[in-house]
């Protein structure tokens, strides 16, 4: 699970809902560069100073606000098979992207060579996808349905790659067919 980061973040300041969603909003509607921790302020109805307690600069804030969006948006599936597993995966990570806060990451994190703070949130991405990865392949070894342990990290970023791909390169959806053909492409190089 991604640490929340920026201050105490396992409880939050109140409204922090309100100040999540304008982040999202404004970025929208304005991109990463034009966003200030003002606008977010105005539109949250959180007082700035507040906002500058909990995350002391704007790549704080919104590093803050796709943990939170990750944490709520893609829990780890736990379907009782591994082919389910993955498939609800891709799926989630293709909603995430296409529809949901993700398919503002491309605009944020196009940023993080002059923000090490955004980096970081990038490696925090990655390492969660990951170990989503790794929670589903350790629950497939121990109810028998994969050998012995798999390359996760490798797994990750070839359940990944293609999803990412389609939502910021090509902007074409990935369907469910899709999601199932990847996840079945994979399982079978997997077991071999």
């Amino acid at each position: 699970m991604i640490a929340s980061g920026g201050g105490p973040a396992a409880r939050g300041p109140r409204g922090a809902e309100a100040i999540h969603t304008a982040v999202l909003d404004l970025l929208a509607a304005d991109g990463y560069a034009r966003l200030t921790v003002e606008g977010v302020a105005r539109r949250s109805g959180v007082n700035k100073t507040t906002l500058y307690r909990w995350w002391p600069s704007k790549p704080a804030l919104v590093a803050a606000t796709f943990r939170h969006a990750i944490a709520r948006d893609l829990p780890v599936p736990d379907t009782g098979s591994l082919r389910g597993d993955l498939v609800a995966l891709v799926r989630s990570k293709t909603a995430f992207f296409a529809d949901g806060p993700g398919r503002l990451a491309a605009d944020v994190l196009a940023h993080t060579g002059a923000d090490t703070e955004l980096a970081r949130l990038a490696d925090e991405l990655l390492g969660q996808h990951c170990a989503h990865v790794t929670e589903v392949t350790g629950r497939a070894v121990a109810r028998g349905e994969l050998a012995g342990p798999v390359d996760d990290m490798l797994l990750a970023d070839l359940l990944l790659g293609p999803v990412w791909l389609r939502a910021v390169v090509t902007h074409r959806r990935m369907s469910t067919a899709d999601a199932d053909a990847l996840v079945d492409t994979l399982l079978a190089g997997l077991r071999r």
